[in-house]
């Protein structure tokens, strides 16, 4: 009986060691389940491949502030001979930053509540209706409008795309503010 105790014993500072081995790597379930949810978030930082994508994923999610977002980039993009060289370049980085200050809370996380898709479903059925923003306010849209917006915005580059669709997204005056913007442009 003594034995199999200190078999016991054995095996538990085997896994100990291990789970310290895999903690300093970084593979750690609760480290992934925030690393899933900056990915949710933000899908594509723009970095040429998945495993970039993840390595942005994870500096964001384990940043405090921005300044420590940016130097984590900084190692990144130094990091494997230039492999990673784009998470120095700005559109990365505003992603990043965007990533780390995402507030939305509740129903906003939904994927139904994403600005795009909102003026999307505008367009489809046609009707006068609202868009929520991350604040959770309220800001009313005519349909004719929305629609003028929503293909003006589908027809530039992502990386455009998504700024604007960034300044939307984030309060009702800064989603004001690029629609009315937008609106303008589509409407000449």
């Amino acid at each position: 009986m003594s034995k199999q105790i200190v078999k016991n014993d054995n095996l538990d500072a085997r896994y100990k060691s291990f789970k310290e081995r895999i903690k300093r790597l970084g593979y750690i379930k609760a480290d992934a389940k925030k690393v899933n949810a900056v990915i949710e978030k933000v899908a594509d930082f723009g970095m040429m491949s998945d495993a970039g994508n993840k390595k942005v994923a994870r500096a964001v999610s384990q940043a405090k502030d921005e300044k420590d977002l940016r130097a984590r980039l900084d190692k990144i993009a130094s990091m494997k001979g230039g492999k990673y060289v784009e998470a120095s370049e700005d559109e990365v980085i505003m992603r990043a930053v965007n990533a780390l200050d995402y507030g939305a809370q509740g129903t906003q996380k939904h994927a139904d509540a994403n600005v795009l898709v909102q003026l999307a479903g505008i367009d489809d059925t046609g009707r006068d209706t609202d868009v929520r923003t991350d604040d959770m306010k309220k800001t009313k849209v005519k349909a004719k409008d929305a629609s003028m917006v929503y293909h003006a915005l589908m027809s530039i580059k992502a990386p455009l795309r998504s700024k604007y669709l960034n300044m939307m997204q984030k309060d009702s005056k800064g989603f004001s503010k690029a629609f009315n913007a937008i609106l303008k442009v589509a409407k000449k």
